[in-house]
């Protein structure tokens, strides 16, 4: 038991007593079904970072016991208390990254296989990480890594999400998230009771990017698109159609591949959606203006109306066609009349295409107007 002490107030150093008595708890559970938690995170750690780190992580393991002086008392030696140390490899997350895809990329840099990887630093099976990641767990994590546990945390998708968005698109996602039936999923329920996720991306994306990662919004149901490439987000393998699971792939590699035929997912077709962008862009506009204007208390008929559009399981090749037909003309009809009718003219505007321009934009467009009716102003 006191070398079990000592090795959590190395591995997890803290201040709160519950705390440590927790971890010592979980340690003392292992132990009782046979293993040695010691020797198992030590050949963990040995793993991701080859046998000489283990001496810079992680306690010494206990050896025999020295023999007692004559007429003394047998005592254990105890290894040196030792701080966390950072992961030697620890790509930062990305300001929109999926917190399931940082994890992945943190795998790939240490060279760890990220089935492996993924079990040994977050100690648990998840049908979906993103969305049942404990907060604790999080903040472990960012310690080890060496960045905020808000940005770290701004990456996954709790119902109650608890850090804080920086950007409106981020706000919008927040705000989807307390309505569950707005994330994209598939018939059947996984093992944990909920719906099976579902990991959209977009090939053209992740060929341009300069270390590809998946976007937090692509787990969203009413994003069937990429707006940047206009062309269509795909829901799993394009050769074989199984669902996109980084944290169960088997091999290490800079591009996310099928964890079923191995298939590049760069290698996807991109299949154009140029009927489909208006829309989901005019209705991106309009989740932004509710997160950003309309009170929280406000939103639930907006959000319980669209989600109703968004049926659990619903296809991408079904999502897309409900996206298609968000006509301006029947706003009302899927996204809801607002309690403040003060809030009519701006949504409508956005259902339609214009872009809301709030005070400060629409007086510099008045002002580059009035430059442009000067005399001469149009020949300088």
């Amino acid at each position: 038991m006191a070398r079990l002490a000592v090795a959590a107030q190395a591995w997890l150093p803290t201040d709160v007593p519950s705390t440590r008595r927790h971890i010592l708890d979980l340690l003392v559970q292992a132990t009782a079904t046979g293993g040695d938690p010691i020797v198992e995170l030590r050949q963990a750690i040995s793993r991701w970072f080859g046998a000489d780190a283990v001496v810079m992580l992680l306690p010494l393991s206990p050896g025999p016991e020295r023999p007692a002086a004559p007429g003394g008392i047998a005592l254990e030696p105890l290894a040196v208390l030792r701080r966390p140390t950072l992961w030697p490899q620890r790509p930062k997350r990305l300001p929109d990254e999926l917190f399931s895809s940082w994890l992945w990329r943190v795998s790939v840099a240490a060279a760890v296989l990220p089935a492996d990887f993924a079990r040994d630093v977050v100690g648990a099976a998840y049908d979906d990480i993103d969305l049942a990641i404990a907060p604790e767990t999080v903040r472990r994590l960012a310690r080890l890594s060496g960045q905020g546990a808000e940005h770290l945390a701004a990456g996954t998708l709790p119902a109650r999400p608890w850090a804080t968005q920086d950007t409106i698109a981020g706000m919008a996602e927040d705000m989807m998230l307390r309505h569950e039936g707005l994330l994209a999923t598939r018939d059947g329920p996984a093992a944990s009771g909920r719906a099976k996720p579902v990991l959209q991306y977009c090939p053209r994306c992740l060929a341009d990017d300069a270390w590809p990662y998946f976007r937090r919004r692509w787990r969203f149901a009413p994003m069937v698109a990429c707006l940047v490439h206009r062309c269509l987000l795909h829901e799993g393998c394009w050769r074989c159609g199984a669902p996109v699971a980084l944290l169960r792939l088997r091999v290490v590699s800079a591009q996310p591949r099928c964890v079923s035929c191995d298939a590049w997912l760069v290698h996807a077709p991109a299949i154009a959606a140029e009927q489909v962008v208006p829309r989901q862009g005019n209705l991106e506009a309009m989740l932004s203006y509710l997160a950003a204007r309309i009170p929280a208390a406000q939103r639930g008929c907006h959000l319980d109306r669209l989600a109703r559009r968004f049926a659990p399981g619903l296809s991408l090749a079904n999502r897309t066609v409900v996206v298609a037909k968000l006509l301006p003309a029947t706003a009302r009809e899927w996204f809801g009349a607002p309690e403040d009718p003060r809030h009519n003219a701006s949504l409508q505007m956005l259902a339609s295409g214009v872009r809301h321009l709030g005070p400060a934009l629409r007086r510099q467009r008045r002002r580059y107007h009035a430059r442009l009716a000067q005399p001469g102003a149009r020949g300088s």
